[in-house]
């Protein structure tokens, strides 16, 4: 006597409960049974293959459903409110399958929506349940307003595509407070690109480790101490020339600093900052000073002699392999011009880049020049390798010799948008420029790459010789999360945490989209 398929007899057992929702519609278990097609693409494919297995033999169902009871068991104890937050997919079919068969509501969500609106979706089905795509789940879990959502039903999250970042998945179970499992897509486009990518990273660190020979982690932290100390050192000095921030018993209101100075207008906003980050590192105290402004107290500050010796252990630990003379020497030499610099007696130089660049600058060259290449050699397309480097200082010249290793005519390089679309975008930003990652993820095509050179720590010697306006910096997961969040499933760190060349505060992101 035959045997009625599993399924069917599950969807029999819901009755007139709701068995998928979509888009406001609630299909009962016997309406698929009926035929009844639920709005949407994944609704319609559901309905379309619960109808196929309703008309398979009773041999055909069990060998269909094996699959299906392996996903059911994934999912485990009712009840089931399983939101699915797939296109349509085979898997996605299946995962909404398994859960008819446990017995359980599918919530067809859309995946096209916007976070905010996604998990406004999960909290209105009070889901137990919800899978998804890994490049949703990563913004997903990092929307600002997450804590405000009640998810206390959530319990279990299956997000599918490549292997995740240990950090990534500690970070959503903390945001979600659900359980994650990792469900590999293999063979997938995306798969492949991640397998691409990571490998183009491993030789790209394998081309700049030498650059990083005999540096170590003790060297760079004592650098970036010694050069700090020597920063603030001179810029105290320099304001307390004047006279000012010299009396612990009075504070001094900012206007005060600054005419005591002799401050020009054109200068105010470069010394403001000083001010700020003197305060900030504990060289002055700060309060706030109503209408007049913020009021500052300091004391009896280093003497030239002592601002000069501040810098010597800098120099020794510079002078120790670390980067050029040349670079240290140029800072030196405009801390003392700054009282000059000030008072307008000395006309401003052009800025420079951070001293540390100076010796990360060759280990990321390195780096970036390995991964353009990386991307010209997998690059498959009709067309040219459409490269677009953005680089105030004119260009990284490994990048150059990259794409000049390639066939001329499998390559075209811009310096500046053209309207389209690109292969691959190269960038340098400043510590506030997260605003901008957006906007160069929006420049590449589907597959593309973005190489983006940010600063990870804060360069206080820009306030000497460089653009005051990139001071500060962003740690390496904001800049993680910032291109997440613009769509860029995967992305890349080099150095590698614990590298390091890592401490010198400048580090090469690599992403891509799909």
């Amino acid at each position: 006597m035959p045997t009625t398929p599993a399924l069917v007899s599950a969807l029999r057992e819901l009755g007139d409960r709701p068995a998928v929702v979509a888009d406001g519609r609630a299909i009962s278990g016997i309406g698929l049974l009926l035929g009844v097609s639920p709005p949407g693409g994944l609704p319609r494919a559901l309905a379309r293959r619960v109808a196929e297995h309703a008309a398979l033999a009773p041999s055909a169902a069990r060998a269909a459903e094996q699959r299906l009871r392996y996903w059911a068991g994934v999912l485990g104890a009712p009840p089931i409110r399983h939101t699915v937050l797939h296109p349509v997919t085979d898997l996605a079919v299946e995962l909404a399958l398994a859960t008819l068969l446990a017995g359980g509501t599918v919530h067809c969500g859309d995946p096209e929506q916007q976070p905010e609106q996604q998990l406004e979706a999960v909290v209105a089905a009070r889901a137990t349940h919800l899978s998804l795509p890994s490049a949703l789940l990563w913004p997903l879990s990092r929307q600002p307003g997450l804590a405000a959502h009640d998810l206390g039903a959530l319990r279990l999250v299956l997000h599918v595509g490549p292997e995740p970042r240990q950090e990534d998945v500690y970070a959503a179970v903390d945001a979600l407070g659900a359980v994650l499992a990792h469900v590999r897509a293999p063979d997938s486009n995306a798969e492949a690109a991640d397998r691409r990518l990571r490998a183009d990273a491993e030789s790209a660190s394998a081309a700049a480790w030498k650059y990083g020979i005999g540096i170590t982690a003790a060297q760079v932290r004592d650098f970036g101490a010694q050069l700090d100390r020597a920063v603030l050192a001179s810029l105290l000095h320099t304001l307390q020339q004047s006279g000012a921030l010299t009396d612990p018993a009075r504070g001094y209101p900012e206007a005060e600093v600054l005419a005591a100075a002799m401050v020009t207008p054109a200068q105010r906003p470069l010394v403001t900052r000083w001010l700020d980050a003197l305060a900030r590192h504990g060289l002055l105290t700060r309060q706030d000073g109503g209408a007049q402004g913020p009021v500052f107290h300091g004391g009896p500050g280093p003497a030239a002699a002592e601002v000069r010796e501040t810098w010597r252990p800098a120099v020794e630990t510079w002078a120790d392999g670390l980067g050029p003379a040349a670079a240290l020497d140029r800072v030196r030499r405009g801390a003392l011009r700054l009282p000059r610099l000030i008072t307008g007696a000395e006309a401003p130089r052009p800025a420079a880049s951070p001293v540390r660049w100076a010796a990360a600058r060759a280990f990321l060259g390195a780096a970036l020049g390995a991964l353009v290449r990386g991307s010209a050699d997998a690059h498959q397309g009709p067309g040219p390798l459409r490269v677009l480097e953005l680089d105030a200082e004119g260009g990284e010249p490994a990048v150059a010799r990259a794409l000049a290793a390639r066939p001329r005519p499998n390559t075209d390089h811009h310096t500046a948008p053209d309207g389209g679309r690109y292969d691959v975008v190269i960038a340098s930003v400043t510590g506030q420029s997260t605003r901008d990652v957006p906007e160069l993820v929006r420049l590449l095509s589907p597959g593309g790459r973005l190489l983006l050179l940010a600063p990870t720590a804060e360069q206080l010697d820009l306030l000497i010789t460089g653009d005051p306006h990139g001071l500060t910096a962003r740690p390496a997961e904001h800049w993680r999360a910032a291109l997440t969040a613009a769509g860029c499933p995967t992305v890349l760190t080099l150095p590698e945490e614990g590298h390091p060349m890592a401490l010198l505060g400048q580090r090469l992101f690599a992403a891509r989209v799909d």
